[in-house]
């Protein structure tokens, strides 16, 4: 669970929730305002899902979605055309006779590098399944040497984010490209999914934050043993906001 004040949008922190009266006090703007867990949990639920992305929640969430993009198509086209090129060279330095060997093998290989790499980009898709332990990051069906599969372990990790990548405002890409990391309280961060655009990166950002938040509430038993305590803040809280409002 998590409340966030209606009027500044920051985070309320255990301390200034009252789970009993169902009313909580930012400490950033000292507004005071009842909040619903049930309507908390449904706002996260606004982002629209990809039309080309998979999703299955159920005791493990997956995500699964092609890699390749408006310009990577254009990229692939180009390079589709790059190979046919070596293995045209190839197949014409042996036809014209007694040819150094290693010269038609290297058109060769280089023309195979070319195409498993056009195949790499057309059709492997990234699949991401989350437990309560970790986050697995996969793509499939074609191994890629470059990028292995990779696992981004959950232990104290308070957060899913996404942000433009460095490159893509540097280079103010045509379409944006985003990361996607799970962020612990010290501030590091742990990449899931890198080079993707903002609607997946928004996406997956989000439903992979709401499972992270699930059956991970606030430790709100202070507050529930103490309630006079707890009433007492919530109350010097609101002292407070009025106090600033009168000055």
């Amino acid at each position: 669970m998590q409340v966030n004040c209606p009027n500044c949008g920051n985070k309320v922190t255990a301390e200034y929730i009252n789970i009993q009266r169902m009313t909580a006090v930012c400490a950033a703007c000292d507004s005071v305002f009842p909040f619903d867990l049930q309507e908390t949990k449904t706002k996260r639920r606004k982002v629209k899902q990809p039309a080309k992305l998979t999703l299955r929640d159920d005791e493990t969430l997956h995500m699964e979605f092609s890699t390749i993009f408006g310009s990577d198509r254009i990229e692939a086209f180009v390079f589709s055309g790059f190979g046919f090129f070596m293995l045209f060279m190839a197949s014409l330095l042996v036809r014209r006779g007694p040819t150094p060997f290693m010269l038609s093998l290297f058109f060769l290989v280089i023309a195979l590098g070319v195409f498993y790499w056009v195949a790499l980009k057309t059709l492997n898709k990234t699949h991401i399944e989350m437990d309560e332990d970790s986050i697995r990051v996969k793509r499939k069906p074609l191994p890629n040497p470059l990028i292995p599969d990779y696992e981004v372990s959950l232990a104290g990790v308070e957060a899913i984010k996404y942000e433009e990548t460095a490159i893509s405002k540097k280079e103010a890409y045509e379409t944006p490209r985003y990361r996607v990391w799970a962020e612990t309280p010290d501030g590091s961060r742990r990449t899931i999914v890198n080079d993707v655009t903002e609607e997946y990166a928004v996406f997956i950002a989000q439903r992979l934050d709401e499972r992270l938040r699930m059956g991970a509430d606030p430790d709100v038993s202070r507050l529930e043993d103490a309630e006079p305590h707890a009433d007492a803040e919530i109350s010097e809280a609101v002292r407070t906001a009025e106090n600033h409002r009168r000055a």
